[in-house]
């Protein structure tokens, strides 16, 4: 099964907190993800695609979400929180997706896909308690 591991990018606000969506190259709205690789960890992997489909960096701020999900075939996702501590003006892939700072629940309306919406509210809510 394939591995997928993908960054939770969040930045705190008065009410609560505010994560970051962007479109996969099929328009679809995701969170920042890629395929780990053997000469990276996986949380640097996670802030990697975090500054390159996001333009955004920070900070691995909590633990890491493993689960399967389904977006064509199965997938193990292991979903790392970033807590945001710049957003870039510029960034790698700036020309190909679109960015969006949105609240969880919008972010949840957003993401198309069930089980990835499903994870997004249930880091949402680990975050909420912190």
């Amino acid at each position: 099964m394939n591995c997928i591991v993908a960054a939770y990018c969040y930045r705190e606000t008065d009410v609560s907190h505010e994560i970051v969506i962007i479109t996969s190259s099929a328009g679809r709205w995701i969170i920042p993800k890629g395929q780990p690789a053997k000469k990276f960890g996986k949380k640097r992997i996670a802030l990697k695609e975090a500054w390159e489909e996001a333009g955004v960096t920070g900070v691995v701020s909590g633990r890491v979400r493993e689960l399967i999900i389904k977006l064509g075939q199965k997938q193990r996702w292991k979903i790392y929180p970033v807590k945001i501590k710049k957003i870039h003006k510029k960034w790698p892939e700036k020309s190909f997706r679109k960015r969006r700072f949105v609240s969880p629940e919008e972010a949840v309306r957003a993401i198309d896909n069930r089980d990835l919406a499903k994870a997004v509210s249930s880091l949402a809510k680990r975050i909420q308690k912190n």
